[in-house]
């Protein structure tokens, strides 16, 4: 893997990864943002990275579903360095005939077994989930990789 980062002026830097281009800002209270700041870039690392493992697990389970959302939310550390004091994740997931139980199990498979982003993050500071299906929350846990 690599990436390369350019300042293109102030704090914002256009990355290179793959040849796919983006931008990163960490704006000043003064400054227009021109991208997410790079822990923002992390936290949505983590929701895609435990996105596709749940919806490969759901099509493997047979889950139909007609809407696949997450969010994830940091608190910060108040001293410098300013790292994530926690995550808390939110899987909501909409339709009409879901079998909760396995969107449950897709979660718990993604943050104790496969995603490399959630183990590499839960070692910095705890992540926390919650499943919802159907606007209902079903399922709240740790991230626990062994």
């Amino acid at each position: 893997m690599r990436a390369r980062v350019k300042r293109i002026g102030g704090h914002h830097f256009q990355f290179n990864v793959r040849g796919m281009h983006g931008d990163l800002d960490v704006a000043l209270a003064d400054e227009k943002a021109q991208g997410p700041s790079p822990k923002e870039m992390l936290l949505a690392a983590l929701c895609g990275c435990t996105g596709t493992d749940v919806i490969d697990l759901m099509a493997k389970f047979k889950v139909t579903y007609e809407n696949f959302e997450l969010e994830a939310r940091a608190t910060l550390t108040e001293n410098h360095p300013k790292i994530f004091a926690r995550i808390d994740l939110s899987y909501y997931v909409t339709g009409s005939a879901i079998d909760a139980t396995q969107v449950v199990e897709a979660a718990k498979r993604s943050t104790h077994q496969y995603s490399g982003t959630a183990a590499m993050l839960s070692k910095a500071c705890p992540i926390f989930y919650t499943v919802n299906v159907n606007n209902e929350k079903v399922a709240e846990d740790q991230v626990k990789f062994a």
